[in-house]
């Protein structure tokens, strides 16, 4: 498996579309974290102020598009090739294929995601204490399990459709609705239908990124500011560490089910 994850990893690394959503987004980082040195330098790390929550906006939205495109094309490329064929020929399983694809796109999305974060650190160097490095890390740890989630949403997408064409635009539709098209829906059922916060919730953990991103800002706000509406009810209801708890789990639930629904497709179709 070990040997499949590194060859996945390094045809997604050469490339060009991996490169230039690895430079994009290190660049949008760098801009955004320059234009809130302020911000950082007031609040630091340990308050959703305007500019942390553009990092985090930012951190959700370039890397997970990747690594839900990605992972739809590398499914549907490893079809088509034949590469699966010859893989299960050869005794390896659909859950193993699907686990080394995974790891490898996530991985990729994780080095994007690092290249970002780095190039805040270096724009934050001096200016925010050391004592907001856990809450750093932590804040790119949520971001790496929001893409994974996307990448085992966009290898379920590749297990499905046929062509590559057709994996790349579903998965970048499927994308768009989680990224944007779900939060309109939250939005509507709050403040048309007055669903309610229990509705609100519910809908929050069946989106990955709206979870990464409440999950976000529980993690840096640890005095109890703002939190928004989802995060201040999780916060008073549960308590801050079950509502992170509950938060990361619903982020490996993302991780799990559509990589284990992607490899029963696998089983019922021919590779």
């Amino acid at each position: 498996m070990s040997a499949m994850v590194r060859f996945h990893l390094g045809t997604a690394l050469r490339g060009r579309a991996s490169l230039a959503a690895l430079a994009g987004f290190a660049l949008a980082s760098a801009v955004v974290a320059i234009v809130g040195l302020g911000s950082f330098r007031q609040l630091g790390l340990r308050a959703v102020s305007p500019t942390a929550a553009s990092i985090v906006n930012l951190a959700l939205l370039l890397p997970t598009a990747q690594a839900a495109v990605l992972g739809a094309l590398t499914v549907t490329t490893g079809r088509e090739g034949g590469l699966y064929a010859m893989l299960r020929g050869r005794g390896m399983g659909e859950a193993s294929l699907v686990v080394s694809t995974w790891l490898a796109v996530t991985i990729a999305g994780a080095l994007t995601l690092v290249a970002g974060f780095a190039a805040v650190a270096l724009v934050l160097a001096g200016n925010v204490p050391l004592g907001d490095m856990p809450v750093f890390l932590a804040l790119l740890a949520v971001m790496v399990a929001a893409a994974g989630s996307a990448a085992a949403v966009g290898i379920l997408v590749g297990a499905l459709v046929r062509a590559r064409l057709q994996a790349a635009l579903v998965a970048l539709g499927v994308w768009f609705l989680l990224a944007v098209g779900l939060d309109l829906v939250v939005v509507g059922l709050g403040v048309i239908l007055r669903a309610g916060e229990p509705a609100l919730l519910a809908a929050t953990l069946g989106n990955p990124l709206q979870a990464a991103r409440v999950l976000s800002f529980l993690v840096i706000d640890a005095e109890g500011g703002v939190l928004g509406p989802l995060g201040t009810y999780l916060d008073v209801r549960l308590g801050r560490d079950p509502a992170i708890a509950v938060l990361a789990v619903a982020l490996a639930t993302w991780c799990a089910a559509p990589a284990f629904l992607a490899a029963r497709a696998l089983r019922r179709r021919d590779l």
